[in-house]
């Protein structure tokens, strides 16, 4: 997938909702990746962790924010 696809995705997936909660979130996390893209570093393991999380999301394996939430209380 290119950078113009990625870009394109990530506006589909913000259109799609009206969730204002998981709106701030995806805005403070974009904006924290993207002032730390150059600092950030990952170990292999860390590497991993995020392609699995990537594989789990394209499959349709994932929970909602809220469920989350709940989980955490």
């Amino acid at each position: 997938m290119s950078v113009a696809e990625y870009k394109e995705s990530i506006k589909q997936l913000v259109d799609t909702t009206n969730n204002e909660l998981l709106l701030q979130h995806w805005k403070k996390q974009l904006e924290w990746d993207i002032e730390h893209e150059t600092t950030v570093e990952l170990n292999d393991e860390e590497l991993n962790l995020v392609k699995e999380g990537l594989t789990d999301y394209e499959s349709g394996n994932y929970i909602s924010l809220e469920e989350f939430i709940n989980q955490r209380k």
